[in-house]
């Protein structure tokens, strides 16, 4: 056997190994468990609901329906717990805690589950949230938003801005959306990325066997021994 014939048959073992290796590891529960199919399904549903979440944002002045009242919530909720600060932090948090709990969920999912799926729909809710805040800031030399709580409820943003900061509103609610729309986008290339890559291993198995079986071709055909005699 020569050394062009060892060293074929030794790389055909070599692509059999990996094979079996990648076989025999074990894979994250996420999507990747799916079938190609359901991974496929999944990821188109996902990066629907973000189309749709998008869509709702911008049909209904930065409001969509139901994520509002968890908005409203976390917005709430940032005031409470820092009302021991100064008033300026406190009137800011609101709006900082709105976006941030669905960011952190979304890095959370991203970077310590790895689950791209979870971590898109978070970032999408993100996304919503940050145009709900820029539609905030834009309103306050204006405060004609009905704010919860009735008329006497002061207006965080005309508060932060009071003064000179104000003839800046403007700019500061369009850097904030354009954050917003950051995060949708961002959203969006998750929930498609599963399928994308799924698409890419599939094309890399096929061209892998494609070698595999060229490799075997090329493999001299060795004749039966002829019995003696």
């Amino acid at each position: 056997m020569d050394a062009d014939t060892r060293h074929t048959e030794a790389r055909a073992d070599e692509i059999v190994a990996e094979f079996a290796e990648q076989e025999r590891a074990p894979q994250p529960r996420s999507v990747a468990d799916l079938s190609p199919t359901l991974q496929a399904v999944a990821c188109i549903a996902t990066a629907l609901v973000v189309v749709a979440l998008a869509w709702l944002s911008v049909a209904n002045r930065a409001i969509v329906p139901l994520l509002w009242g968890v908005d409203l919530g976390i917005h709430e909720f940032g005031h409470m717990v820092t009302f021991w600060a100064p008033w300026r932090v406190t009137a800011a948090a609101g709006s900082v805690f709105q976006v941030t709990v669905p960011f952190a969920l979304g890095c959370y999912f991203l970077f310590a589950r790895r689950q791209l799926l979870s971590a898109a729909l978070c970032l999408a809710w993100a996304g919503t949230s940050a145009r709900n805040v820029a539609a905030y800031i834009a309103d306050a030399p204006y405060q004609q938003l009905s704010l919860w709580g009735g008329p006497g409820v002061m207006h965080d943003w005309a508060q932060l801005l009071a003064g000179r900061a104000m003839q800046h509103a403007d700019a500061f609610a369009g850097t904030v959306e354009v954050s917003a729309w950051l995060l949708i986008a961002t959203a969006l290339c998750l929930a498609l990325a599963p399928l994308v890559l799924g698409v890419r291993a599939t094309l890399q198995v096929r061209a892998r066997s494609a070698s595999l079986a060229a490799s075997r071709a090329v493999l001299p055909v060795r004749e039966p021994h002829r019995p003696i005699g």
